[in-house]
């Protein structure tokens, strides 16, 4: 990692001009320089859905990366919200920062290796569809299940999808991965930590239906017959804090909002977090849950203050949907 940081990539999610002209009026007024090469850090305005998307094209980034919460919105994985940009910047100058290193998982899938921060989501393509799959580590076969999916998480990642199916919270920088079964048929198969050398297989996969990997929510390839998983080349995100906790502090405090909501209210808060914004169509396509389900779903998180609703910028007689700013 570098010492000083004063050449930075900038990415901004949609190429928004204003967005973008701000980011670089401010990274010059710090004596910070937009470079396309060379650069000691890369900067990204998106949501966590953007930015999960974009390390996923990324492959292996090259510097440690210095993520900005587009207007109006409030993200995990956020370096620093839009509002807070011009001291975050002001800090990066003068070296006042660290890299926090985030753990990934190497996906095997077919002849492909694919990364996810967050997790590795195994299902059957269509919902309420058990699959079979057969479960080893380092070669020990583990155990034979038969469930609705498999998924397998970062600590990162643990608090996100894995935690909703029921797995344990995870403190970043633990050096494990989360395997959590969901909705088994056997009711004594429970989330299992495993060390994050292990390598995974999960093979004699079969369902009525095609099986689909889905990585961190944004990437989906279709399965034959075994997926692969192993530790992959780690991420490098900048923070201003010491709070090896953080992940799990954002996750209580979303639990306690959201701790009577219906099993369907949950999923469909997960699709907004991982996607920033989706409208009630986008938000059938990505959970094959019923039109009348996500409408009431979405109808409780409104209520609630958990999620707003706005106007759709590109549609101004669509609404959208996005998670409320705490």
């Amino acid at each position: 990692m570098p010492d000083r940081i004063t050449r930075m990539f900038l990415h901004v999610e949609g190429e928004v001009p204003r967005v973008r002209e701000r980011v670089r009026r401010l990274m010059g007024e710090h004596g910070l320089e937009e470079a396309t090469k060379d650069y000691d850090a890369i900067v990204v305005v998106g949501t966590d859905g953007e930015l999960l998307k974009l390390l996923q094209t990324l492959g292996v980034p090259g510097a440690p990366i210095f993520h900005v919460s587009p207007p109006g919105y409030s993200t995990f994985y956020s370096s620093v919200e839009w509002e807070g940009l011009n001291g975050a910047l002001e800090r990066l100058s003068r070296g006042e920062y660290r890299a926090e290193q985030l753990t990934r998982l190497k996906v095997c899938v077919g002849s492909s290796d694919v990364y996810a921060l967050n997790e590795l989501a195994l299902f059957p393509s269509r919902s309420a569809t058990v699959m079979e799959y057969s479960l080893t580590v380092n070669g020990e076969l583990l155990w034979n299940d038969k469930a609705d999916g498999i998924i397998v998480a970062t600590p990162a990642g643990s608090t996100a999808y894995a935690y909703s199916a029921g797995g344990p919270m995870v403190l970043k920088g633990t050096r494990v991965f989360v395997v959590v079964p969901v909705n088994s048929l056997n009711p004594m198969r429970r989330s299992l930590v495993i060390p994050d050398e292990a390598r995974l297989e999960i093979r004699d996969i079969s369902s009525q239906v095609g099986v689909e990997a889905v990585l961190d929510g944004v990437t989906r390839v279709r399965v034959s017959d075994r997926v692969i998983v192993e530790k992959g080349d780690p991420v490098f995100l900048i923070r201003f804090t010491e709070k090896v906790g953080e992940n799990i502090e954002r996750k209580v405090k979303l639990t306690l909002e959201s701790q009577d909501i219906p099993p369907s209210a949950k999923f469909v808060l997960k699709m907004l977090q991982i996607y920033g914004e989706a409208t009630p169509r986008e938000l059938v396509e990505k959970t094959g849950l019923p039109d009348r389900t996500i409408r009431y779903a979405l109808s409780i998180l409104v209520r609630k203050g958990i999620v707003k609703r706005i106007a759709n910028p590109r549609n101004i007689q669509q609404r959208v949907y996005r998670v409320a700013k705490p």
